[in-house]
């Protein structure tokens, strides 16, 4: 195999067309240049030099072994920047999957705050539900994702970090006949119209298995692919939606009442991923940087 070496060796040879001179600028002695050349020859079986009027000329084959040399040495020198870059977070670029719900999260300033760290790392953010993103992440289409996880995704071979866990409270108009109690239960929910996001995410399952455990489901049902869009529903006193507290309190619709469940519900937002941070230099600052913003 050609080494570097053999590479920088020809290179000074050519550039000074002299073999003593080139001796000089590599710091190595003339006939151990020599030698080096004779053996790449040897290893190559073609001469890549030759001699006239005193002064050392390439062959043919010895100017495209030269300019492919200088090709490939340049790009090996880039690499190495690159790659120094990258193991200094001053470059590269990172994959992250968010919620719709990334405003209540503050995840905007989470991401905002990373961003003036490491202002030259090119951010890809994906906003989708829950599901989606997992497939994603499975997929390598993302590095890292703040989702929603369900008890069987924490048994996926992927690394997961808890980011924020809240209660899911109902959501109704402060005149419908259910606001007047201090908690919900299914059987008085299936009773109910229910407005649930679409199947793209986790909470709708979360809430639908609770509420069905034990009973009949729901007798009537909407769909929204956005929280915003079910409170605003729910506002309009058309049904029941569910959410966290932080979010009824991001979106702030007047007329809405949040009503916890009887037994409770939680949701979790992890942040998950399935690249060793230890290989990755800039998802290990990721990580630490949602860390140190989780409960």
């Amino acid at each position: 195999m050609i080494s570097h070496i053999q590479m920088e060796y020809l290179l000074a040879v050519a550039r000074t067309g002299n073999i003593t001179k080139a001796a000089q600028q590599l710091h190595i002695s003339q006939p151990s240049l020599s030698n080096q050349i004779i053996a790449l020859e040897k290893q190559l079986g073609i001469p890549l030099l030759e001699r006239r009027r005193k002064r050392i000329y390439l062959t043919d084959a010895g100017l495209y072994f030269a300019n492919q040399s200088y090709k490939i040495l340049t790009q090996s020198r880039n690499l190495e920047y690159a790659m120094k870059e990258f193991s200094r977070l001053q470059n590269g670029s990172l994959r992250v999957g968010l919620l719709p719900i990334l405003c209540p999260l503050q995840l905007p300033e989470a991401i905002a705050d990373f961003q003036r760290i490491y202002p030259k790392v090119k951010l890809t953010l994906t906003v989708e539900g829950s599901r989606q993103l997992l497939e994603k992440l499975d997929s390598d289409d993302l590095d890292a994702v703040l989702a929603i996880l369900e008890e069987k995704d924490l048994e996926k071979d992927i690394s997961f970090l808890p980011f924020k866990t809240s209660p899911i409270c109902a959501a109704l108009h402060e005149s419908h006949p259910l606001a007047g109690f201090s908690a919900l239960t299914a059987e008085q929910l299936t009773r109910e119209t229910l407005i649930l996001s679409s199947d793209s995410f986790v909470l709708q399952q979360i809430i639908l298995e609770n509420i069905k455990a034990g009973n009949t489901p729901p007798a009537n049902s909407m769909k929204c692919s956005q929280i915003e869009s079910c409170l605003a529903l729910a506002d309009k006193n058309m049904g029941i939606a569910f959410c966290s507290p932080e979010v009824a309190d991001y979106y702030h619709f007047s007329h809405i009442v949040l009503r916890p469940l009887n037994p409770p519900i939680t949701r979790c937002v992890y942040l998950a991923y399935k690249k060793n941070p230890n290989y990755f230099p800039l998802l290990k600052a990721f990580v630490q940087h949602i860390q140190g913003l989780a409960e």
